[in-house]
């Protein structure tokens, strides 16, 4: 029996582990106006090394994950294969966007950043929606 339980805990957390990822930017910015949170959106490309350890290192992080799903809707966007906005103008991959619910740019990265140093820009950014 105890076996079961650490098994269900240890499976609990690796879906728990995971910031909620909206399909549509449209959809983001509605979720965020109702739940007064800020639209995070990444836009990335496939092969890009940095993109990858931002989706698979630094947002599943468990302290990132908790603050993301206290604060902010995610979206997640391929150059190439999603329709990216002209305002969200990016010269590298990952390029990181905060944005308020009325589409304003907050905050933005270009690059990657570790967790702890993203973790502090997200606290930093959540203070600016009160």
């Amino acid at each position: 029996m105890k076996k079961i339980v650490i098994i269900f805990f240890f499976l609990v957390n690796a879906l728990m582990a995971d910031v909620h990822w909206v399909k549509e930017l449209d959809d983001a910015y509605d979720i965020a106006a109702k739940e007064h949170k800020i639209v995070f959106v990444i836009l990335s490309q496939k092969g890009c090394p940095a993109c990858k350890y931002m989706k698979n290192v630094v947002l599943k992080n468990d302290n990132v994950v908790k603050e993301m799903r206290k604060n902010f809707v995610a979206v997640h966007l391929d150059i190439h294969e999603d329709f990216v906005p002209l305002a969200l103008e990016h010269f590298v991959t990952p390029t990181l966007f905060f944005l308020n619910s009325d589409e304003k740019i907050l905050y933005k990265v270009n690059g990657y950043k570790n967790a702890k140093e993203f973790l502090a820009d997200i606290k930093r950014v959540a203070k600016t929606n009160l």
